[in-house]
């Protein structure tokens, strides 16, 4: 899927954005990732892995907001995983983004469906990733936004 089909498809939108949106969202990312972190030491591994999500998820909204899009369905989370493959593929590691996907569904699942589903491995990795991501993004970031 590309930027064209995101917008055809009713996902994202074009807006006017500000740089203290873009900055607050990557302020939540940094608090969420250091809360993320916590988790493992306490062996919380579904609430680790979720709070890791939602580093990616308000990192991937921050990219969004400087790009000049924001989500625009109330499938908000597919939206903004979207178009972090389809505008930033180059800048990411596949496995990266792939596991932006991934997370996705997992935190819905471990949420709403099967409490405990998270494994530690799981809970570890993403961390990890969401810790490149947010790394990756502020290196984006900073040719546009004061961070």
């Amino acid at each position: 899927m590309n930027l064209s089909d995101l917008l055809s498809k009713g996902l994202v939108e074009k807006f006017q954005s500000d740089p203290a949106q873009v900055k607050n969202e990557m302020e939540i990312a940094k608090n969420d990732l250091s809360s993320a972190k916590k988790m493992l030491t306490i062996e919380e591994w579904g609430w680790a892995h979720n709070a890791a999500y939602d580093v990616m998820l308000q990192a991937g909204r921050a990219l969004m907001f400087s790009k000049g899009y924001r989500p625009k369905s109330s499938e908000h989370h597919i939206a903004v995983v979207s178009f972090a493959e389809a505008v930033y593929s180059a800048k990411f590691p596949s496995e990266v983004l792939q596991a932006f996907g991934r997370a996705r569904l997992r935190r819905s699942e471990s949420m709403y469906e099967r409490a405990g589903s998270i494994s530690e491995n799981q809970g570890k990795n993403l961390v990890d990733k969401a810790e490149i991501f947010v790394g990756k993004a502020k290196d984006i970031l900073k040719k546009r936004v004061e961070l």
